[in-house]
């Protein structure tokens, strides 16, 4: 979508090159076709005001005009809304990449800690540790599983289908925490949970509505 949009480049409007494109057609891009209708409006506009002088049609025109604008802004939200689920997928998918290249970085499950989180000892005792392995890496999960469903239980436990839900279920109020480092990388976590997100000192007066 990006700067197609007239919004962005009004003199596309009068661009010798789009001028001719005053309706809709399949063939156009979204925003070209915003720009087709919008065209379209502002012709009929014009002819409606001269033939009957009516100033209701011109202020006809400029509401539908601002609809446009609405639509096109609900679809550019929506699709950086998509394109930011897909950065924190990529993310994701990129960490246990590195993890399969590099398992020696990080640090993998063990009976003591399966989920791998920084221990109150360990800020004293151990604060250049390496951070945890991904718990979303398919076999980090099953390392995980492995080593807190081992921590000294009977043994008939978890033995059959009913006792393995059991187990799972008993096992969502556990998971592994974004930082796991000593200091953790706050940076990096505020990073990763907004981006570039614009701030109330950086935006215009135009963009307030994120404030």
């Amino acid at each position: 979508m990006g700067d197609n949009f007239w919004l962005n480049k009004p003199n596309i409007l009068l661009d010798k090159e789009h001028i001719s494109e005053i309706w809709p057609t399949d063939d156009l891009e979204y925003p070209e076709k915003l720009n087709a209708c919008t065209r379209l409006i502002l012709l009929l506009a014009l002819l409606g005001y001269f033939l009957t002088k009516s100033i209701k049609i011109p202020i006809t025109a400029l509401i539908t005009i601002g609809v446009i604008v609405m639509l096109y802004k609900s679809k550019a939200g929506k699709k950086e809304k998509s394109k930011n689920i897909k950065d924190i997928k990529e993310n994701f998918a990129n960490l246990s990449e590195q993890y399969q290249e590099n398992k020696e970085d990080f640090i993998e499950p063990t009976k003591e800690n399966p989920l791998m989180n920084v221990l109150l000892p360990e800020i004293k005792n151990n604060p250049g540790r390496k951070p945890a392995a991904p718990s979303n890496n398919e076999e980090i999960e099953i390392k995980i599983n492995e080593k807190a469903s081992n921590i000294g239980l009977e043994k008939k436990l978890f033995r059959d289908l009913g006792d393995s839900i059991s187990f799972d279920h008993s096992m969502r109020n556990f998971y592994t925490m974004p930082n796991t480092q000593i200091p953790n990388n706050q940076k990096k976590f505020a990073e990763f949970c907004y981006g570039n997100m614009p701030s109330c000192k950086d935006v215009e007066n135009k963009d307030r509505m994120f404030c």
